[in-house]
C-alpha cells in the first residue's frame, strides 16, 4: 500500500523578513502552519532558533523546519504570536518557505503589523481585489478598524476634517 503525501514527513525552510520600521521587532513567539488546498497541514511550528536573537528589526531569518506533514503545495499560511517580552509588537514584511532539495518558493507577502494572540490567514502570494478575497472577514474586521481609527469630525464650522481623537 503506499504511503499517502500527508503522512510523508519533509523538511522545510523557512526565510522570515521583519520590517525595517520603528520597533518592527520582537521578543514574542512566532508560530506559524502551513495549510494545502486539500485541508492537510502541518502541526503548529514554533520559529526559533536556539542562542539567537530572531526576527529583529530589518533583518532575514532562517529557520530549518523538520520533520513536518509533506504538502504537495503549500497554498496558505496561519502566522500569530504571544505577547511575550517587553518588545512583543512585530512588523512582517514576508514569509517565503521551500521544501528542502525543491527549488519550488511559497512567498506569502504580509506587510503588516501581526497582533498577538489573533490568527492571521494569508493565501500565497495574497494579491487579489477585495470582492474575491477568499478572507473576508479577516479584511471586514481589519477595515473596521481602521474605520474607527481614522474617524474624522469638522470641529471648526467650514474648517477642515479632522480626525477625531
Amino acid at each position: 500500500m503506499a504511503e499517502t503525501t500527508v503522512n510523508k514527513k519533509t523538511d522545510y525552510i523557512v526565510h522570515v523578513r521583519t520590517g525595517d520600521r520603528k520597533r518592527a521587532g520582537t521578543d514574542a513567539n512566532i508560530r506559524i502552519i502551513f495549510h494545502d488546498n486539500r485541508g492537510n497541514k502541518t502541526d503548529k511550528i514554533r520559529l526559533h532558533n536556539v542562542f539567537k536573537n530572531d526576527f529583529e528589526c530589518g533583518h532575514i531569518d532562517e529557520f530549518v523546519i523538520q520533520k513536518q506533514a509533506e504538502l504537495e503545495t503549500i497554498e496558505k499560511i496561519e502566522l500569530w504570536r504571544d505577547n511575550f517580552g517587553f518588545g512583543s509588537r512585530w512588523y512582517c514584511d514576508y514569509i517565503i518557505i521551500k521544501k528542502k532539495g525543491s527549488d519550488t518558493e511559497y512567498s506569502f507577502p504580509i506587510y503588516r503589523w501581526v497582533k498577538a494572540d489573533v490568527h492571521h490567514f494569508f493565501r500565497l502570494h495574497d494579491t487579489m481585489l477585495p470582492q474575491q478575497d477568499p478572507m473576508a472577514e479577516q479584511r471586514w474586521k481589519e477595515m473596521q478598524k481602521k474605520r474607527k481609527k481614522y474617524e474624522v469630525a469638522q470641529k471648526v464650522p467650514d474648517g477642515p476634517a479632522q480626525v477625531k481623537l
